[in-house]
């Protein structure tokens, strides 16, 4: 499965994520739910829901948009004690999503694996599920993968499977589905490391790999911290030369 991460952080990345979804490069996109999504492209993404694709919760904690909530600094957040306001603001995102799609999303993911983090993985599984929800790991099933990953990412993927490791222990507890496998580390900053292992990676994932992806546009005013802005329209080039396996 291709999933797209980001929708909702900008009106181009938006639209290119959009036409590979209707292009069938990607299978799945997760949503930032903010104010400034264009409703035009919250139809289209329904429709394309209706036919398909898999729709997710992006669960943010750190990208600021306009008129939203607070945010809060990534080594905050990895604490074990968090500030007030987090358990509220993952509540209000899921109402957010249904109250654009109508229902709970198809899974749970997280802004920088921020659903990953010791004192917030718990609270993720107080999140309401449906019967097929599922929540994703951001951890590659074998040595060999995570082998790669490491590669292509760098060092910060070792703090990332750890922190994976732990919080599927705790999902498993509660009885929550999850992805098989993972794979889509990169690092995002460069994009000439990017065209290099991005097809490398596409390349390896097996038919039960839940491929994570950054595609969007160069030119959008809205970008990550820490992400290249051509890192982006790179992804975005490499899957529309890219058919899934």
């Amino acid at each position: 499965m291709r999933i797209a991460d980001d929708f909702g952080l900008g009106r181009r990345h938006d639209k290119v994520i959009l036409s590979l979804l209707e292009a069938g490069r990607l299978d799945s996109t997760s949503v930032m739910v903010n104010e400034g999504i264009d409703p035009s492209d919250i139809d289209r993404l329904r429709e394309l829901r209706e036919a398909g694709v898999q729709v997710g919760l992006h669960l943010n904690l750190t990208q600021a948009f306009p008129k939203q909530g607070p945010v809060w600094p990534l080594a905050t957040l990895m604490g074990v004690r968090l500030p007030d306001g987090v358990a509220a603001s993952l509540d209000r995102q899921v109402n957010e999503f249904v109250a654009l799609f109508g229902s709970l999303p198809d899974y749970y993911d997280g802004h920088q694996h921020c659903h990953s983090f010791p004192a917030i993985s718990p609270l993720v599984t107080r999140l309401p599920y449906g019967p097929q929800t599922w929540v994703r790991v951001p951890l590659p099933a074998t040595w060999a993968g995570r082998w790669t990953n490491l590669r292509a990412g760098g060092a910060k993927v070792l703090a990332i499977m750890a922190f994976a490791a732990r919080a599927r222990k705790v999902f498993a507890r509660a009885g929550l589905r999850m992805n098989v496998d993972f794979s889509g580390f990169l690092r995002l900053d460069d994009p000439t490391k990017v065209r290099l292992w991005l097809p490398r990676l596409l390349s390896a994932a097996g038919p039960d790999c839940l491929m994570m992806l950054h595609p969007g546009d160069a030119t959008d005013l809205m970008q990550c911290s820490g992400h290249a802005p051509e890192s982006r329209a790179a992804e975005t080039e490499i899957l529309m030369e890219s058919a899934k396996a």
